[in-house]
């Protein structure tokens, strides 16, 4: 870095000893103010991310519930085997409340053990269109029922680590009846719609789950258990080009901000231009942040976007505090002290700013 070349060490040996003192222990306490900045970010990036990990899995893992003897539900239907697949799937768009889907679900069952013809919907889904399109017995008496369905999620999207976010779209499917004397589990379930946008395919599969319900039925506690199947798909937009694309504004407030320190170093003259930097990189902030604003929806939990913006803040108030304090040094004890001061808050800030983003793309 800049701090450690001959001409700014030659300057800061030229002040007094009481302006290098002065230098020296403003440069200590702003290594460590950002250190602690840069820590407690992340701390609070790493809790967002555990959390999110934590109701990911809690989707894609099976569980197991203990069946009581006198289960009501369950226990008296006949699975219907489905395989899942999907054939295409909308973009992801987080300003949009919904995701539109093309499935195709094949059910094998046999006809003779049901009252009535075994159907399914998406729980979680309303559907456009379902059609019955094709019909195939087989020689040991069961029936394969090939169906269309183009159906609309309303999914959950996990915003709070945009722009490295990772997405969960779920499919729940169930008997279409909820008094049917079958259930629909899933056996198989594939994927071939192609990649979306910035968001890249990392998982697919299917769970079928038991969930338990409290009931209180004739003066008696006692419990429901239900089958459901969920199919499910996990994108990552974590890649390089799109984190950085979608905070290129941040970076030139960040940039604009740390290289107005420099804009002195070689000549006295006023601090007006650095200055008009500086307030420049406030209007790139809030560019940025009125862009992503305007292309996912609000949330109320505190998000990556809002911790990057908060380490930019810091980053230019900084700026603008060690300006006030390099007039102050150049007034007292000349340019050259001033310039090492700039140089030396030049590198803490740049340096800084480094490590914050190298920590997000490699932790997040």
């Amino acid at each position: 870095m800049l701090i450690f070349h001959p001409q700014y060490r030659a300057y800061y040996k030229q002040a007094s000893q009481e302006h290098r003192r002065k230098i020296l222990h403003a440069v200590l306490l702003a290594c460590g103010f950002m250190l602690i900045v840069i820590g407690g970010l992340t701390l609070l990036m790493l809790q967002e991310k555990r959390s999110e990990d934590a109701y990911i899995q809690s989707k894609i893992k099976q569980s197991t519930v203990n069946l009581s003897g006198d289960a009501l539900g369950i226990l008296n239907k006949t699975p219907v085997h489905a395989r899942m697949m999907l054939i295409s799937i909308g973009d992801i768009n987080l300003k949009e409340k919904q995701l539109m889907l093309y499935l195709g679900v094949t059910l094998h069952y046999k006809p003779q053990q049901f009252a009535s013809e075994p159907n399914f919907e998406i729980v979680n889904a309303v559907s456009n269109n379902t059609k019955l399109v094709k019909k195939h017995h087989n020689s040991d008496g069961s029936l394969d029922a090939l169906y269309l369905a183009r159906v609309e999620i309303e999914p959950y999207y996990m915003m709070p680590l945009y722009p490295t976010d990772v997405q969960l779209i779920a499919l729940r499917i169930a008997a279409a009846d909820m008094d049917s004397d079958y259930y629909i589990q899933v056996t198989d379930f594939q994927n071939f719609s192609p990649e979306i946008g910035d968001y890249a395919l990392i998982k697919t599969g299917y769970v079928n789950q038991i969930e338990s319900y409290p009931i209180s039925f004739a003066e008696h506690n006692s419990s429901y258990f239900n089958q459901f199947s969920r199919a499910y798909l996990i994108y990552d937009h974590q890649n390089i080009l799109s984190y950085l694309k979608n905070i290129q504004y941040v970076l030139l407030s960040l940039g604009l901000a740390v290289c107005s320190l420099l804009l002195n170093s070689r000549k006295r003259g006023p601090y007006l231009e650095r200055f008009g930097l500086i307030s420049g990189s406030v209007f790139a902030l809030a560019s940025n942040i009125f862009q992503i604003n305007a292309s996912i929806k609000p949330i109320s939990a505190f998000s990556l976007i809002d911790l990057i913006s908060v380490f930019t803040v810091v980053v230019i108030i900084g700026s603008f505090f060690t300006t006030l304090r390099s007039i102050k040094f150049a007034d007292d004890d000349g340019c050259e002290t001033a310039k090492s001061f700039d140089v030396a808050m030049f590198s803490v800030l740049a340096t800084s700013s480094i490590l914050f983003f190298i920590i997000i793309y490699l932790v997040l």
